[in-house]
């Protein structure tokens, strides 16, 4: 099996609202290739084209409701079974979704 990364976190942000930021993140990420699907309820799936740093990857964003927010659990795999190094991509990747899901910071007093 190939190597991979993985994060969870909870957002105070709707579940459809998560899911929407969600699908538009991993669209707008470069080196996604072909669509994004819906594997199974609550899961979007997408996969990366080759690069220099690696083979590609499948990318897996699985949202479901919490009694505080939406859980969201964010995966990145290498696409090549035997792939034993990343260089970090697989990291990088979840980190780029995370930060596209994070809510912008509120404004204090006209301060942010």
């Amino acid at each position: 099996m190939g190597t991979s990364y993985e994060e969870t976190m909870t957002v105070p942000i709707a579940a459809a609202d998560v899911w929407q930021r969600a699908f538009e993140v991993l669209r707008s990420q470069q080196g996604a290739a072909g669509a994004i699907a819906m594997s199974h309820s609550g899961v979007l799936s997408a996969s990366f084209r080759t690069t220099w740093r690696s083979w590609g990857e499948k990318i897996t964003v699985q949202v479901g409701q919490a009694s505080d927010g939406t859980f969201v659990r964010i995966r990145s795999a290498c696409a090549f079974p035997l792939q034993i190094f990343d260089w970090g991509k697989n990291k990088y990747n979840v980190q780029q979704i995370r930060a596209g899901l994070v809510p912008p910071a509120r404004s204090e007093g006209g301060r942010t």
